[in-house]
């Protein structure tokens, strides 16, 4: 054999010999890659935090089933848990309630969607101390920090108290007799709003304003009167 034809074949060897050390090195590099990608997916998901998202999943499941119900003797209704939309006709009768608060803010709002979209509310608001609300079977009502009361069953807030109720809705003929009265802005601007049913629809709303210097109005039973950073005073 001639020393060119010997050359060509180590040649050849050497050749072959670092083809199979690339593709070796490429098969362990992939088998590595996988490996660690696997430890990292579980440090980030580790059996511990997957049991406690299962376990409060669970418990959220939990809350969305409890049924509000009207207590026998005083009529009031539960306030709902973790803001769950209470059903009108399942959950609680269609017709008028008055709204109480033991805190100095509380909110309601009624939707045609338990999810509430901007679109599906009909009414909503911020009260102090009380309101009145009127729900129809297929709404959904949801109270934070308030309880609802049946109309014929509501408590009458005194006239005489009305300095401490200044963002509070008045039934005229229950909480406040018929008749002429001032109201002041409580600061630079207050509101007002009287209104022949307590849900907010322009069909319904009598007077609606914002006011900024004293303003005289004449209040007849069955009304709804709404008050916002004012004070009132009956007329002699």
């Amino acid at each position: 054999m001639s020393k060119k034809t010997t050359f060509f074949s180590k040649l050849k060897f050497l050749i072959m010999g670092l083809l199979f050390l690339i593709i070796f090195g490429i098969v362990i590099g992939l088998l590595i890659t996988v490996a660690l990608d696997s430890k990292n997916a579980e440090a980030q998901n580790p059996p511990s935090v997957s049991k406690e998202i299962a376990e409060i999943e669970k418990e959220e499941a939990s809350i969305s089933e409890e049924t509000i119900s009207l207590e026998q003797e005083t009529g009031e209704v539960t306030k709902p848990i973790d803001d769950t939309a209470l059903l009108i006709g399942r959950d609680l009768p269609s017709g008028v309630y008055k709204l109480v608060s033991d805190m100095p803010t509380a909110f309601y709002r009624i939707s045609m969607t338990p999810q509430a979209n901007f679109i599906d509310i009909k009414d909503n608001d911020v009260f102090s101390k009380f309101t009145y609300i009127k729900v129809e079977d297929g709404d959904y009502l949801t109270l934070i920090d308030a309880d609802a009361i049946p109309l014929d069953e509501a408590p009458v807030t005194s006239f005489e108290n009305i300095a401490t109720h200044k963002n509070a809705k008045y039934l005229v003929g229950k909480d406040i007799s018929p008749g002429s009265y001032t109201v002041y802005p409580d600061d630079k601007y207050g509101f007002i709003e009287v209104s022949n049913e307590p849900i907010n629809t322009p069909s319904n709303i009598i007077l609606s304003s914002y006011i900024s210097s004293p303003i005289s109005i004449n209040l007849v039973e069955g009304q709804f009167f709404k008050i916002s950073q004012s004070k009132i005073t009956l007329n002699q």
